[in-house]
């Protein structure tokens, strides 16, 4: 990518004297200057002009791009999202499209309360629940209905929030064809022995929006896979994220559609019945791909994956109970 680097701090000539005229009083007195020299005949003011240095400006256009950590400090660089053709119809992409859309569509109610144009949606799962499938799909269907839409995808533990914050507000430069932005936020919570995670006050700037850093209309989407180890400044507070969103374990009738899906065919009568199995509920959409790539592997059914897995689950629910009850 094209980069443009400005200048760097300097000195600037602001005034030479003749010595004679000070020594005859012809000149009487001379200004403030952040530096003088002189030599046999004449002094020299200079002004120091203070720019900061190793600044970037780098020219976005629409699509895809990812934040990445540099020597230089941040980068985007161009990305591709894999094409999703399943979760469209699923409760969570459903959900994020909508909330998305009712936002860029009445801006103008952001315009009349005087509030930057910003909203975001934090979405909240255990692991394997179609998360970054959900974003994928929404981000995707975005960009085809406006091809000015340009999306960051950001993840904190990579790229530091005050870094972030100062490539968006000063160094981006959004190119006239874009229309507006979302930043996918990757994973913005975890657990911190047990406690609840400081929160750099960099990243609640960011949301805030602090220095006017979103110049596009932004729809703001993070996710987390531990919602209860978020401080209630981050969580819970509308302005930074204005809606919290459960990506839940499919349904029977999604488990059905998901394994038709993986399987590459339609589904026989047993195979539908054993995802109604007690322990299927908590199926993810991780669980029911694995039952297609086990069964495969070693040459097992459908129902004998399933009964497998609804026992691995049990034995670790008893072993995690018991180190609990151990105090681990």
């Amino acid at each position: 990518m094209t980069a443009t680097k400005n200048l760097k701090n300097h000195f600037e000539l602001i005034n030479v004297v003749r010595l004679k005229d000070l020594a005859s009083g012809q000149v009487t007195q001379v200004g403030e200057a952040d530096l003088s020299f002189q030599d046999d005949e004449y002094l020299y003011q200079f002004k120091f002009n203070k720019v900061e240095d190793h600044v970037y400006k780098y020219p976005i256009k629409p699509g895809f791009w990812n934040i990445v950590p540099t020597m230089k400090g941040v980068e985007a660089e161009p990305m591709k999202f894999r094409e999703r053709r399943l979760l469209e119809k699923f409760s969570g992409t459903a959900a994020i499209i909508k909330e998305a859309r009712t936002f860029f569509d009445r801006l103008h109610v952001y315009e009349r309360a005087g509030r930057p144009k910003k909203r975001g949606v934090l979405l909240y799962s255990v692991p394997g629940c179609g998360k970054s499938a959900s974003i994928e799909k929404f981000c995707t269907d975005f960009a085809k209905e406006d091809p000015g839409t340009v999306i960051f995808l950001w993840a904190p533990s990579k790229v530091d929030p005050s870094l972030f914050m100062s490539f968006l507000s000063s160094q981006v430069e959004y190119s006239e064809d874009c229309t507006r932005l979302i930043l996918i936020i990757e994973d913005i919570g975890g657990f911190f022995y047990g406690e609840q995670r400081p929160v750099d006050p960099s990243l609640l700037n960011l949301l805030d929006g602090v220095g006017v850093i979103f110049k596009l209309p932004t729809f703001i989407v993070a996710t987390t896979n531990h919602p209860e180890s978020l401080l209630a400044s981050l969580a819970n507070r509308p302005g930074r994220f204005d809606m919290m969103m459960e990506i839940k374990p499919p349904t029977y009738e999604e488990r059905i559609e998901l394994l038709s899906f993986f399987a590459g065919r339609p589904l026989t009568d047993e195979e539908k019945e054993c995802l109604n199995l007690r322990g299927t509920e908590n199926f993810t959409v991780a669980h029911v791909e694995e039952i297609v790539i086990r069964s495969q592997l070693h040459d097992k059914s459908f129902k004998e994956v399933v009964v497998e897995m609804i026992q691995h689950a049990e034995l670790f629910n008893r072993a995690f109970q018991k180190e609990r009850r151990m105090g681990f």
